[in-house]
């Protein structure tokens, strides 16, 4: 197998699995930082892919990287039985987004979070105490 045929089949197959999880070519570059344009020639196998990236796909698709190397000519589109829930591609854009992040950050971001629960509990409470009265 050429060099170029592989691009192919790992593009389409990118391509794919993003179709299948109904992941944007936008949401799915944000989620590699690399830009909408490289993604699509990525996926048109007019560009190769580093194993950097080919690892943070196999992580934000959830499945082994040999997956995108397998030639799967009239396979369905997706290599899962079933399709990612939304709750979880979020959860999946959120962690490909602070992958590399500093502790500090992380950190700041934990606490961000928290903070963000506790309005939100708070608010909640907030209306609950309004169909008391």
């Amino acid at each position: 197998m050429t060099k170029s045929r592989l691009r192919v089949i790992i593009g389409e197959n990118i391509r794919n699995e993003r179709i299948a999880r109904d992941i944007s070519i936008d949401e799915l570059s944000e989620m590699l930082d690399l830009t909408p344009g490289f993604v699509g020639l990525i996926e048109r196998g007019q560009r190769g892919i580093t194993s950097n990236t080919l690892y943070r796909l196999s992580e934000v698709f959830d499945m082994p990287i040999d997956t995108l190397f397998r030639n799967n000519v009239g396979s369905s589109l997706s290599f899962r039985e079933e399709p990612l829930d939304a709750g979880a591609i979020k959860r999946r854009k959120i962690a490909s987004f602070v992958s590399g992040f500093s502790d500090e950050e992380l950190e700041f971001i934990i606490s961000v979070i928290k903070n963000l629960r506790r309005l939100r509990h708070h608010s909640i409470d907030e209306d609950l105490d309004v169909f008391e009265e």
